[in-house]
């Protein structure tokens, strides 16, 4: 399988974050990988032997997310994070909390466990109630890891039954480098994030929301986020449309570098190296 590997180069990492998990000085190149999960999305943080899953694909894509976690040489998964509870973005966190029993899993909210939602939705949202090392992660907490920050930009509270527009949003901050993970949240929530100042704009990588679907990545939005590297994680020939044209051309015209998705490259992996010196073109390889 072809990989998409961007070496940058970062200048500043930050250094003596606080937290147990930071690190003072950051010697690794730092990932940040879409991985290959079809109609989904899985993304795999990775920083020397460490790393962070922002979400799991879908359950029957769960056995080849840890097999691409071994692959990349992660030895120690330190946190698994949901946006939400879809199945295409959470179902795989029991194959997960299998192969880790004691991994952290940070979620912001479960009070709509028990609203009519799909049974997998349900059955997920059950196992977190109960499980121990879940922790909150909304608006307003930090995680300090590896000399990097993820920050939450959204939500706050649980605003609604819509569980997409209840994706968390996440930023991570790597030195004076951003890159911004959305989810599945659309239009609605871009524009809050808008009023809110909240995006700290231009970015270097963004996840697009909602796998590039129609109400998403607006031109308000991307002309504040001015990304260098767009991502759109989905499969091709999708039955629900995604992505949509128009968002394609959108994120096409935004995007300075370019605009990426894992049907058409597979696996694509972002890399930054901790030391100074001029930035290298984009390669493909394997893990």
């Amino acid at each position: 399988m072809r990989i998409l590997v961007a070496t940058f180069i970062a200048i500043n990492f930050i250094a003596a974050l606080g937290g147990n998990t930071a690190d003072a000085g950051v010697v690794a190149p730092f990932r940040l990988i879409a991985l290959d999960v079809g109609e989904g999305q899985s993304i795999l943080l990775q920083c020397g032997q460490h790393g962070v899953l922002i979400d799991t694909g879908h359950a029957g894509k769960a056995r080849y997310v840890l097999q691409q976690i071994q692959t990349y040489g992660v030895t120690q998964l330190d946190y698994l994070v949901l946006t939400h509870l879809h199945p295409d973005h959470a179902s795989g966190y029991f194959r997960i909390r299998e192969a880790f029993p004691n991994l952290p899993t940070l979620v912001h909210n479960l009070s709509f466990a028990n609203t009519g939602v799909p049974d997998m939705v349900r059955w997920v949202a059950e196992a977190l109630e109960n499980d121990p090392y879940r922790r909150q992660f909304r608006e307003g907490n930090l995680l300090n890891w590896q000399g990097l920050i993820l920050k939450p930009l959204w939500p706050q509270d649980f605003p609604g039954a819509n569980m997409n527009d209840n994706s968390l949003v996440i930023e991570v901050i790597f030195g004076s480098y951003r890159a911004l993970i959305m989810g599945d949240v659309g239009s609605k929530v871009e524009q809050e994030l808008l009023n809110q100042n909240n995006l700290s704009g231009p970015y270097d990588v963004l996840v697009a929301g909602h796998h590039g679907s129609k109400g998403t990545s607006s031109d308000a939005f991307l002309l504040k986020v001015k990304p260098t590297y767009s991502i759109i994680s989905t499969n091709a020939d999708n039955i629900r449309g995604y992505p949509a044209a128009e968002t394609l051309e959108r994120l096409a015209r935004h995007s300075s570098t370019g605009l990426f998705t894992t049907y058409d490259y597979g696996n694509i992996c972002l890399q930054w190296e901790p030391i100074a010196g001029p930035p290298v073109k984009c390669l493909y390889q394997s893990p």
